[in-house]
C-alpha cells in the first residue's frame, strides 16, 4: 500500500511503472483545484468536470512520454489552458487570462444582446432532450446526475447521503456526462439534416 506522505514526484514515477493506486492518489489530492481553475473559466460545472476528466485521463495514458517537474504546477497550467481553448470555442469571444485564479474579480463578464423568448423556448426544448437522454442511465447514474446539478450537492455530499465513495459518484456523474455529450452530439448532427 502507497504511503499518503509520498511527494507529488514520487507518486508520478510510481504511475510511470503503471501503478494505479499512485494514480488515484495524485488524482485525489489534486482533481478538485483542476476543476476549480476549469471552473473559473468555463463557469460551467459540466465543463469543467470534463476538462478536469480530460486533463488526468491524458496524463494516464500518456505518462510514459510526460516529463513533469511540478504535477500541480503541470495540472493547473492544463486546466488554464482547456479552460480558455473552451471558452473560446464556446463563446466566440476573446478570453483574458487570468493570472489569479484565486481572485475571482479578475474575470470578465461579456454582455450579450439576446431575444429572451427565443432563449426561453430554447432552453425548454434542451431541458427535455436532456430528461429523455437521462431516463436511458442505470437509476443510480441518474439518481447522482439529479443530486449534481438539480439539488446542488457537491461530490463529497452525494457520496455522504448515498454511502458511496467520492470516485464512485465521480465516475458516475463522468458515465453521464459522456452519454449526454455523445447523445447530443447525434441529436444535432440529426437537427442539422433534417431542418
Amino acid at each position: 500500500m502507497l504511503s499518503d506522505n509520498l511527494t507529488d514526484s514520487e507518486l508520478f514515477e510510481a504511475i510511470i511503472l503503471n501503478d494505479q493506486k499512485a494514480f488515484n492518489q495524485l488524482f485525489e489530492r489534486h482533481w478538485f483545484k483542476v476543476y476549480s481553475v476549469a471552473y473559473k473559466y468555463v463557469k460551467d460545472e459540466e465543463s469543467a468536470l470534463e476538462i478536469a476528466h480530460d486533463i488526468f485521463l491524458n496524463i494516464w495514458n500518456r505518462r510514459e512520454q510526460l516529463q513533469i517537474n511540478s504535477f500541480k504546477s503541470y495540472v493547473i497550467t492544463a486546466a488554464s489552458y482547456h479552460g480558455i481553448r473552451k471558452k473560446q470555442t464556446t463563446a466566440g469571444v476573446p478570453v483574458q487570462y487570468v493570472e489569479d485564479y484565486e481572485n475571482e474579480s479578475l474575470l470578465v463578464a461579456h454582455p450579450y444582446a439576446h431575444n429572451q423568448g427565443e432563449l426561453n423556448i430554447g432552453e425548454k426544448e434542451v431541458n427535455d432532450t436532456i430528461e429523455s437522454l437521462l431516463n436511458n442511465l442505470p437509476k443510480r447514474c441518474r439518481e447522482i446526475y439529479y443530486m449534481s446539478r438539480r439539488d446542488h450537492l457537491s461530490i463529497s455530499e452525494i457520496a455522504e447521503q448515498l454511502n458511496i465513495s467520492k470516485r464512485t459518484v465521480e465516475n458516475q456523474l463522468t458515465t453521464a456526462l459522456k452519454h449526454l455529450r455523445t447523445s447530443l452530439k447525434f441529436v444535432i448532427l440529426f437537427t442539422y439534416f433534417i431542418s
